[in-house]
């Protein structure tokens, strides 16, 4: 059943889900309004109508007085009534003050649990020794009966911790006169804090750990700031979550003692306990800090000297009613601020700031803030005005870009397959192009192979006429000589073979059909080349060789044969007409896997424009007599090879052509021996031959007429060097 209904000092609307507690303001004014129209019995024979004065002698007194909430008050808890307080410490303080009523003083309870009880019960005496007991009235109040106290004004001065009285302050009903300030902090502000723990040799190292799914909290009560409010503000930072936090946490009232062994027992991983607690156990020697457990976190940027995990808070706050006479507050300052209490474990001092436990309700939605834990369109719009614009912001810009990026595709798009249309256009007339080229490549093949074979098939023709020929002669003259027939014969049939060996590579070039190359020994290779070159070449010219024996190289040996075969032919159609000519062959290492063979002549001076063209196919310095395809020739073995040839000028006079081909060391070889200058030896125009130094019988090669050449190092100059 819907209505209202009364219990001793309070009223409530009962509804079908939760009772609603009116403000007292809100009733007296409903209460005034309603006296004409509602009366109860009086106690006794007589009756009498509410808010008619009958009682108060004011309608609004009998009102006020229906409703004033009764408190229900609390015995002293039995650790205050076993303090023990040197009377002598108790002194009068010259307070001068009117007494029409008793002062009634309301405590938070649950302060006499605490480890300074007996600064506390210092505090009550002294304020009853002063005043004197009859006039004042301690009320022990749990934090309902309290929080009902102050919003009906029926105390004159409160005394909480910092979190219960700031919730008081709010309401603008109560202002504070005094801060507690123990002995271990400096400041008003730092007096109290939280230190999470955990017993030695844990996984556990910092705050963020306690979110691990096997990690479980022993703590006291969940209605204390430092222990529990401030370390919960503190994990809530961290990005624990309150309700799972709360979940995993095992509460043990107002015992520290339980709460150690929990931690020490292995029964709960992390203790939250109230800074300070934990050296006062130290000191009675329950527990060593240092061997038994690990503080997480520390901190040392305030002033409180226990340690500590959470930021530092006020401690407890003497309150007085704000309205109240200022005479009252001004003797109870005075007591406060005159009160030597060291000895008890700390004094009272100025109001503290109470910006710190603002900023911790803030992150607990709980006081002023609690609004803020249920959702609210209007806040939720207010609170991220800033992120929603920017986000806006963004959603507009994507939704451009992406208009604007369709737009782009839609146009790229025609302009691709515009330029796809002309594709198709070019491959056709490029696949035109192509058949076109194929058959003049097929001609040019045809004839470079008709002009290749000309130029090589030349030379061993020529001999094979020659030598013909002077048989020929013989046989007519009747000069039968059976040696001079049998080397001619010889001389025939290895020109014919040099010949068909001509046609066979030619074809097979012409195919791209190369012939594997060997580990050949170019000292042979390059005898067999001065051998072929001395026999079908007439020339005045001193052929000067420099080629060590073993000089190992993976190479085709009739492709550089015929390579130096041809440079030394134009070295000898150049020196044609010189004073003291001279043809140069030389093979040295140019490093550890690079051989350079170089031909070189002392011909007439060429300049930079014919140096140039030297290598261009079908170009000749010979005229007529030339067909411009000896170095081209060249230039495709040694690409073939993979090196290349480059040619420059030998000093004042003739040319320098110089072939690189990878080289193959031997095995133990010293490279530096290998680098060392080759010896000489050089073949005269008459058919003679000098050697500077004696070579080895054995080390001499058939194709240098049984002489090994023993090249030595020549000088480069700093003419212009082109690469092939």
């Amino acid at each position: 059943m819907n209505g209202i209904f009364h219990l001793p000092g309070q009223f409530f609307m009962n509804t079908p889900n939760r009772h609603v507690i009116f403000p007292r303001r809100l009733l007296a004014g409903l209460a005034a309004s309603a006296a004409i129209a509602f009366s109860l019995p009086a106690s006794g024979a007589a009756s009498s109508f509410i808010g008619m004065g009958a009682s108060t002698g004011t309608p609004s007194g009998d009102v006020k007085a229906a409703i004033t909430p009764v408190l229900r008050t609390m015995e002293a808890p039995e650790s205050i009534r076993d303090a023990q307080i040197n009377p002598l410490d108790l002194f009068s303080v010259p307070v001068t003050v009117d007494f029409p009523r008793r002062m009634r003083i309301g405590i938070q309870a649950s302060l006499g649990l605490t480890a300074q009880t007996r600064w506390l019960k210092f505090t009550l005496e002294e304020i009853q020794y002063v005043l004197g007991s009859d006039n004042v009235e301690i009320l022990w109040l749990d934090d309902h009966s309290l929080e009902l106290g102050t919003q009906s004004e029926q105390l004159d001065f409160i005394l909480s911790d910092a979190d219960q009285f700031a919730l008081t302050q709010s309401a603008g009903l109560y202002e504070p006169l005094a801060n507690f300030l123990p002995n271990a902090a400096s400041r008003a502000e730092d007096a109290q804090a939280g230190v999470f723990f955990t017993r030695r040799g844990r996984d556990v190292r910092n705050v963020n750990a306690i979110g691990g799914a096997d990690v479980s909290i022993a703590a006291l009560s969940s209605e204390t700031l430092a222990g529990w409010r401030a370390p919960l503000a503190l994990m809530q930072l961290q990005g624990l979550s309150a309700s799972a936090l709360q979940a995993k946490t095992t509460f043990y009232g107002f015992s520290a003692e339980a709460v150690v062994r929990g931690v020490l027992s292995g029964a709960q991983t992390v203790g939250i306990l109230p800074a300070c607690m934990l050296e006062q156990f130290a000191n009675e020697g329950k527990i060593s800090i240092e061997q038994d457990l690990a503080i997480l976190n520390p901190r040392t940027d305030d002033s409180l000297r226990c340690l500590h995990t959470t930021p530092a808070y006020p401690s407890w706050t003497f309150g007085a009613l704000a309205k109240m006479d200022p005479t009252w507050k001004k003797a109870m300052s005075t007591i406060f601020y005159s009160t030597s209490s060291l000895s008890y474990g700390g004094e009272w001092a100025l109001p503290a700031v109470n910006r710190a436990v603002y900023d911790m309700f803030y992150e607990l939605k709980m006081g002023p803030y609690e609004h803020l834990a249920t959702w609210s369109f209007n806040r939720f719009m207010r609170e991220n005005s800033e992120v929603l614009a920017l986000t806006l912001l963004v959603a507009f810009l994507i939704v451009s870009y992406a208009v604007s990026l369709s737009v782009l595709v839609r146009v790229k798009t025609r302009e691709l397959r515009r330029a796809l249309s002309e594709r198709d256009l070019i491959e056709a007339e490029a696949s035109q192009s192509r058949q076109h080229i194929a058959n003049l490549e097929r001609t040019g093949i045809v004839g470079q192979m008709s002009t290749i074979i000309a130029h090589e098939l030349k030379q061993p023709l020529a001999a094979i006429v020659n030598f013909a020929g002077s048989l020929n002669r013989r046989t007519k003259q009747g000069k039968f000589d059976e040696k001079a027939f049998t080397f001619a014969l010889g001389e025939i049939l290895a020109q014919a073979e040099r010949a068909n060996e001509i046609v066979n590579r030619v074809r097979a070039y012409a195919k791209h059909d190369y012939p594997p190359r060997k580990l050949t020994d170019l000292y042979e290779v390059v005898g067999n080349a001065i051998t072929t070159f001395r026999r079908s070449r007439q020339t005045t010219a001193e052929v000067i060789v420099r080629v060590n024996p073993h000089s190992m190289a993976e190479v085709d040996a009739w492709e550089i044969e015929l390579a130096v075969l041809n440079l030394m032919k134009n070295a000898a159609d150049a020196i044609s007409g010189v004073e003291d000519p001279k043809i140069e062959v030389m093979l040295m290492p140019q490093d550890e896997k690079t051989w350079a063979l170089s031909v070189a002549d002392n011909g007439p001076y060429i300049d930079d424009e014919q140096l140039a063209a030297l290598f261009k196919p079908l170009q000749t310095t010979k005229g007529s007599a030339g067909m411009g395809l000896g170095l081209s020739i060249v230039s495709s073995i040694a690409e073939r090879h993979a090196g290349h040839v480059t040619v420059e000028r030998n000093g004042l006079a003739g040319l320098r052509f110089t072939i690189t081909f990878p080289r193959k060391p031997e095995e133990g070889e010293n490279l530096a021996d290998a680098m060392l200058p080759p010896k000489m030896q050089i073949f005269h125009s008459d058919g003679t031959r000098t050697v500077p130094s004696s070579v080895p019988e054995e080390e001499t090669p058939s194709g240098m007429d049984g002489r090994a050449p023993h090249p030595s190092p020549t000088l480069r100059t700093n003419g212009q060097v082109h690469g092939i």
